[in-house]
């Protein structure tokens, strides 16, 4: 106990910083610089706390300091009848909040902000109650009491570490993944010490790989960068093994599976970066930051879906498919001229509907095709009024009479003009020197818009029966610059998306 502390966060400091001359100590788990004077004062303070706590838990005229000369039966009737109440308590809360903290992704890519883990307890609260638990280890003369009082500690020190993890992915500072590397190791070193823990040690030391890695790539070494990166999601593939045989340590997979997506996406960057396909990762690595720090329109029907984790990683694979284009690969690409290529989703619509009277009433079956825009998120018109965000088909029906509706010619209740030919034209081309618009949607989202629009659909057209629409491939359409955004083909006719007609292509992401 007789050490410095951090007056920021709580951690003990290294001893090469108890034992230098100079008037400034710097926090081996948080960066953070300050006095020895404020530190020292800090740890005063901390041991004052912990004292007046053993005071209320001791019976009076008891010493720690004498405990070598108290029998073991009475110093373990003190721990039992007096400290260990107010224990069970505070273990339970901090294994808890431990538990609750691991249940989400703890890293973030470089140059990435990410939002900290909301957690019951400060990182000096963390500490300060592992140095209680120090404490009081005198008292804890049966094993089952000190196996108690050692996970206490070992889980409380853990946490802290992690918390400290979590409130520097708030930062872009360099060297936080140096610290968050170490961070890592160390709790995983506290938690392994610990029964039924041990898939979590596996995961925080494949963490700790990882942003040594991202320090890696900070610094121009992408080889190192992707040699660690590699080992690290070996291990966290291995401990999501050991996690599904372990229900204690169930709540991490989702976690799990989301660090191992940001692990493969690193991996990426630098593999672009090896096989020649891009000269600059931190480049890259800025433009994966954008395309992560985008505020997407609040909506309540949307947040969820535009909310997960997981969508990133389809994201960023549009952007490492865009790159391996640009560097000889190929896109599904429309022909035409145009010098942007903008990405749609290419939407397979079925449905029928019934048309004539009496004798001559008959149900017609139509396939038609849309295009969704694959930015259509970043609008809020389109997030709320889903006609606005892809080509309305049912508004560009064709015309026809009253008599030929009653006696069935009706063949259709909608019109897609050429989208369908234009559609199929799509095929593996080489983008050459065109910008390409990164998309900004899943397959999974397009999905959702058609359906929201064909529930606005069958409420104005009462016959129509509709079936599942089916999502294809996403397709890159060329499109001219014009004074309002961009151009579409001809093919698109009256079936412009409204959400393209005004759009601004200096603040859209492109490549």
């Amino acid at each position: 106990m007789i050490e410095l502390r951090c007056k920021y966060c709580g951690a003990p400091l290294d001893r090469k910083e108890i034992e230098s001359d100079s008037p400034y100590v710097t926090c081996p788990s948080c960066g953070t610089t300050q006095q020895r004077v404020d530190a020292k004062a800090y740890m005063d303070q901390m041991m004052a706390q912990i004292k007046s706590w053993i005071g209320k838990a001791i019976p009076g005229g008891f010493s720690l300091s004498q405990t070598d000369n108290v029998d073991p039966i009475a110093r373990h009737n003190i721990f039992v009848n007096n400290v260990k109440p107010m224990l069970d308590v505070e273990l339970r809360e901090y294994k808890f909040a431990l538990n609750s903290v691991i249940s989400s992704p703890l890293i973030v890519l470089p140059f990435s902000k990410g939002e900290p883990v909301r957690t019951n307890h400060t990182s000096t609260q963390a500490f300060e109650f592992n140095a209680k638990l120090k404490s009081i280890e005198p008292l804890a003369v049966d094993p089952e009491s000190r196996e108690s009082i050692t996970d206490g500690e070992n889980l409380a020190s853990a946490y802290a570490m992690i918390v400290n993890n979590s409130n520097l992915l708030t930062d872009t500072t360099p060297g936080r993944f140096a610290l968050m590397s170490n961070n890592f190791k160390d709790s995983a070193e506290s938690v392994r010490k610990c029964k039924g823990y041990e898939p979590l040690a596996a995961r925080l030391d494949a963490l700790s790989e990882v942003c040594s890695a991202s320090d890696m790539v900070l610094n121009g070494d992408a080889m190192g960068c992707s040699l660690k990166t590699e080992s690290a999601i070996s291990k966290l593939e291995a401990a999501k093994k050991d996690i599904l045989a372990n229900p204690k340590m169930a709540v991490m997979i989702r976690a799990v599976d989301i660090e191992i997506g940001q692990c493969r996406t690193l991996q990426n960057v630098t593999g672009m970066v090896m096989n020649g396909r891009t000269k600059d990762p931190l480049k890259m690595l800025d433009l994966v930051n954008k395309l992560s720090s985008i505020k997407y329109p609040p909506s309540r029907e949307w947040d969820r879906l535009l909310g997960r984790q997981e969508r990133d990683f389809e994201l960023y694979g549009y952007v490492e498919s865009i790159v391996s284009a640009k560097n000889g690969g190929t896109l599904p690409i429309c022909p035409g001229a145009g010098d942007v290529l903008y990405p749609f989703w290419d939407v397979d619509l079925r449905y029928s509907f019934t048309t004539g009277s009496f004798l001559s009433k008959k149900t017609v079956e139509v396939t038609e095709d849309l295009l969704v825009p694959a930015t259509f998120t970043i609008s809020a018109e389109a997030l709320s009024n889903p006609c606005s965000g892809l080509t309305d088909i049912f508004s560009a029906a064709p015309d026809k009479s009253f008599f030929d509706r009653m006696k069935g010619d009706q063949d259709s209740i909608s019109g897609g003009a050429g989208i369908g030919r234009l559609a199929d034209s799509a095929a593996e081309n080489s983008p050459g020197s065109r910008e390409v618009v990164i998309p900004l949607s899943t397959k999974t989202e397009a999905s959702r818009l058609v359906e929201c629009y064909l529930d606005q659909s069958a409420r104005t057209h009462n016959q129509l029966k509709l079936s599942k629409p089916s999502v294809k491939r996403l397709i890159y359409i060329p499109c001219g610059r014009s004074a309002n955004g961009i151009s579409l083909p001809k093919e698109f006719d009256r079936l412009s998306p409204a959400i393209l007609r005004n759009t601004d292509l200096e603040k859209t992401l492109k490549i």
